[in-house]
């Protein structure tokens, strides 16, 4: 039987930027094939090139200033030569797209039902059935209560369900063609598999080919049939997943596969002080309770892993532990001290002492700052820190601790790949050298290499300074093997916590059961029994919660 013809193809395909050092080779000779209903997994760290090939795809490279060498054909047609308007036509009917950062790319001053809708309406669509579509597709990504939350604004859901938004947009018009650029990299486990799930159903239905853009290396092992590793601009390993995850042939492959389990392990400290203590902490939103009789105590050099499903409340407890939101009702103490009841001199040492790495390093950084004043600008608040005359060779240091380069101190936010804007929001955050950091997911656009090393150096700060971490994430695997302590929330109340290797081996709750049952594993063959013993599970539990026998 011949095999089908390419739906995509891209052929030696090359793109640099000037610079002022010269041109850089972001992508170099790069050339795949995607198929009608197949699905293809690029992964590679931060900077590999991956996010470049997808914009050549969709015609987002600007050229100039981009010089882009090669061809990109679908259906045979080569889309550089395509005439603009039929070019246009294919974008969102036949090829679609979704992108990493949502909150960049949904308009702020429109309903998200609105937005999706727009998709139909641009390419021909009723209004009525345009907006009968987008109800129909958010309600299918898991947006709850979609008749009211149709008219809500981007910032008025979490990052995860704007990721979900974004989602629904790309399959406004069932496209043939999927290019998702970490589309899970803002989702829960849960929804995360739910997103697959439906990914998978949509292919099996519709046809539809898929380029999945992934770090996560469990993600891969659970969507696609073959791979591209990526790193530097160039392939240097392609072919079937399961051939190439188990006899991978090239370093840097077997370097992406290797499990760093140990390298998240650090000396545990014994009997510490407490010094921070959350008390039944409530936090509202109008009406709306985000977080209800939350108590916990952080112990000097202790890691509070917090997890849970978007929209459970983690990020809202972490504005209030940062002074961000006072609290309804409940108090937090910080060395015994109310937080919201601390003379001036008292605020500006807490605020030393608790620094922050925020979910979106895209709007946590000042774009029109370079990344040298980024970094310094903690000590222009704090100017007993550190001499003016060190400031320049500090920050060097720090880039340096997570993986980047003194050369990129004078470059802007906006010349780095996600994963490296995130890596320059940590940098930011050890400037002061505080006691207690709250990371809201910031290890969740980085790729597993650079997601090793950062946690690594986390856990190494840990040991060496007495730092302590209230850590959320949705990564379940790396909050197991990184944290100390673990809280699991589902609408904004606590579910379950305790000792994190007891909880994670033991869970005594069906909706922790659920996360960690919910959480890819990159071994497809495993990926796949987990993904079948899941889905029965989910049954069994739910019959035993309805009273019905197992």
């Amino acid at each position: 039987m011949p095999e089908p013809k390419p739906l995509l193809e891209v052929d030696r395909l090359s793109v640099d930027f000037p610079t002022a050092d010269g041109l850089f080779a972001a992508v170099r000779d790069v050339s795949f094939a995607i198929a009608p209903n197949e699905s293809l997994a690029v992964i590679g760290e931060s900077g590999s090139g991956k996010s470049v090939t997808a914009s050549a795809i969709m015609g987002l490279l600007d050229s100039p200033p981009a010089r882009v060498r090669g061809d990109i054909r679908f259906e045979g047609r080569s889309l550089f030569s395509m005439p603009g308007r039929q070019r246009r036509d294919l974008y969102g009917r036949r090829i679609a797209m979704v992108f990493q950062d949502p909150l960049t790319h949904l308009n702020p001053v429109y309903p998200v039902g609105w937005q999706v809708a727009e998709v139909g309406r641009i390419h021909g669509m009723a209004r009525a059935e345009a907006w009968a579509r987008a109800r129909e597709l958010l309600d299918r990504v898991g947006i709850p209560d979609v008749e009211r939350r149709m008219h809500d604004y981007p910032h008025e859901f979490s990052g995860g369900q704007r990721q979900r938004v974004m989602i629904a947009m790309a399959m406004a018009l069932s496209p043939d063609l999927l290019i998702a650029d970490e589309p899970t990299t803002a989702l829960d486990v849960t929804v995360q598999a739910q997103i697959l799930d439906l990914l998978r159903d949509l292919r099996t239905e519709s046809g539809m080919a898929l380029m999945m853009i992934t770090h996560d290396l469990g993600v891969a092992a659970d969507i696609a049939e073959n791979v591209v590793v990526m790193q530097h601009g160039e392939i240097v390993e392609a072919g079937p997943l399961d051939r190439v995850f188990a006899r991978p042939q090239h370093a840097y492959t077997r370097q992406l596969l290797t499990d760093r389990s140990e390298e998240y392990r650090s000396l545990r400290p014994t009997e510490p002080p407490a010094i921070l203590e959350l008390d039944r902490v409530c936090v509202r939103y109008g009406s709306f309770e985000a977080v209800r009789n939350v108590s916990v105590t952080l112990r000097k050099g202790e890691i509070l892993g917090i997890v849970g499903e978007s929209g459970s409340g983690k990020s809202s407890l972490a504005s209030a532990i940062l002074r961000l939101r006072e609290p309804s009702s409940g108090s937090i103490r910080y060395h015994g001290r109310d937080v919201f009841a601390l003379a001036r001199a008292e605020e500006t040492a807490f605020h030393r002492g608790v620094q922050a790495i925020f979910q979106d390093p895209f709007s946590s950084l000042n774009p029109r700052m370079t990344v040298l004043k980024v970094i310094s600008e903690p000590w222009l608040l704090h100017p007993d820190v550190l001499p003016r005359d060190r400031w320049r060779a500090r920050a060097a240091e720090l880039l340096g601790m997570v993986g980047l380069a003194a050369s990129d101190l004078d470059k802007y936010p906006g010349e780095f790949s996600g994963g490296q804007r995130q890596r320059i929001a940590i940098a930011r955050a050890l400037a002061l050298e505080p006691e207690i950091i709250v990371c809201d997911e910031a290890v969740s656009a980085l790729d597993m290499t650079v997601q090793a090393q950062v946690i690594t150096l986390l856990a190494d700060l840990r040991t060496r300074l007495g730092l302590s971490y209230v850590f959320i994430a949705h990564d379940l695997t790396l909050v197991r093997k990184f944290a100390d302590h673990v809280l699991v929330m589902k609408s904004g109340e606590v579910i379950e916590q305790g000792v994190a290797e007891e909880v994670f081996a033991h869970p005594a709750a069906l909706y922790t059961r659920q996360l960690i049952a919910s959480s890819p594993v990159p071994d497809p063959m495993r990926q796949a029994e987990r993904r079948r013993a899941r889905r029965l599970n989910l049954v069994r539990d739910s019959d035993r919660a309805n009273g019905m026998p197992a």
